[in-house]
């Protein structure tokens, strides 16, 4: 039973988050040759202010 965590920031709306896991889960699925019913995704949101790239946050960036 897999177990897929996407990790990035929150300005991913909702329906782009079911298209994301939606695909990831087909591929994983095929890959493993697996029913999508074994598959798990978990879609990990941070805020630009926990997220540091380059030595300097994401919100000091904007």
């Amino acid at each position: 039973m897999p177990v897929i965590t996407i990790a990035g920031n929150k300005g991913i709306t909702i329906e782009k988050k079911r298209e994301m896991v939606k695909k990831v889960s087909e591929v994983v699925s095929e890959a493993y040759g697996l029913p999508i019913e074994a598959i798990t995704v978990l879609v990990q949101g941070y805020d630009y202010d926990d997220i540091g790239v380059a030595g300097e946050l994401l919100s000091d960036r904007k």
